[in-house]
């Protein structure tokens, strides 16, 4: 009986205003963490990959990169901590759920049952909420941007205008969302010919010869390449830690012609290389994160609801129920007897 009666009142304690609260505010943290936060696209299972965000987010958030990293606020989306505030949610729910089944055959009328109710119809379409976001949501860490122009997605066909803040709700879509994130460096190129004539240059393959060619790393495309083939030459761009190394190339042999190295603060530099002249004019760029979230309207009402239920459900007494729970050591008293 004893041990009946202890696990009655664990249960019971799972239904109480202040584990209900308590649960409210670790979820909202969440939430907000989520957005302070840059977020990594990759679990740290990708050893690599993730290393590389990492060093990438070392300017931005200091020393205290690895620790947030090791607590799991860079990858919010499937870490521990999440799995942990949904759990607790559900048992919170659940919970709830009982202990107003119990008090169903009196009126509802009072304050705890109507509470216990926005609790349970909260938890639930914040669970429902965060699994569309898992199925149908997707997030976009690194976009970048040039000035005047839209902010395009194409793989996930989203144009969208950029924000003139830190933060952008996008009305025509529901749950599309941008973030702003520091900047990066985007390169002009133009390449000339003897007599200053302008030559085309080849992103790739596929693609016509362009007069302008413009770039913009990213982590997970640090490095780029383009061809000019009225010169013969193949210019690769890579992105160091602290400069960006443009390097020259015959085609036809593939003999280093040239190399140079662009610092962060050089705003234009021209490179001469057999016979070409190659100018580079350097912009810091916008970097946005872009998230879809389909199930953020449900979550949002949950929360609302949930917070709203936890004011309403009554404190517990000293015995540990509210008023509209049954006492349970007078229950375990009557057994006794």
């Amino acid at each position: 009986m004893r041990i009946k009666h202890s696990m009655s009142r664990l249960w019971t304690g799972l239904g109480n205003q202040t584990l209900a609260v308590l649960t409210l505010v670790f979820l909202l943290s969440i939430q907000i963490a989520a957005f302070a936060l840059p977020q990594i696209p990759v679990p740290p299972s990708e050893s690599t990959a993730f290393s590389r965000w990492l060093a990438e987010l070392q300017p931005s958030l200091g020393s205290h990169t690895r620790l947030l990293a090791s607590l799991g606020l860079l990858t919010l989306r499937g870490s521990w901590l999440t799995r942990l505030g949904l759990a607790l949610l559900t048992l919170v729910v659940a919970a709830n759920l009982d202990a107003l089944r119990e008090s169903w055959e009196k009126p509802l009328r009072s304050r705890s049952q109507i509470g216990r109710l926005l609790i349970c119809v909260g938890g639930i379409l914040i669970i429902g909420g965060w699994g569309g976001q898992m199925l149908w949501g997707w997030r976009d860490p690194e976009v970048i941007a040039w000035p005047e122009n839209d902010i395009v997605l194409p793989e996930r066909d989203v144009s969208i205008a950029q924000p003139r803040g830190p933060l952008s709700i996008w009305t025509r879509q529901v749950g599309l969302y941008t973030l702003t994130r520091g900047q990066r460096i985007g390169l002009e190129m133009q390449v000339a010919g003897a007599g200053k004539t302008q030559l085309g240059l080849l992103p790739s393959v596929n693609e016509a010869p362009q007069d302008s060619l413009r770039i913009a790393f990213t982590t997970g495309n640090p490095e780029a390449f383009f061809a000019v083939p009225e010169a013969g030459l193949i210019f690769r761009l890579n992105q160091l830690p602290d400069a960006i190394q443009i390097q020259a190339y015959r085609s036809a042999s593939g003999d280093l012609l040239g190399e140079h190295r662009l610092q962060a603060d050089d705003y234009e530099s021209t490179l001469d290389i057999d016979g070409v002249t190659a100018t580079i004019v350097c912009t810091l760029l916008p970097r946005y994160e872009v998230v879809y979230n389909p199930g953020a309207v449900l979550e949002a009402v949950g929360l609302g609801l949930f917070a709203s239920g936890s004011l309403l459900i009554g404190k517990p007494s000293a015995s540990g129920q509210t008023d509209d729970e049954p006492d349970i050591t007078e229950g375990t008293a009557n057994e006794r007897g």
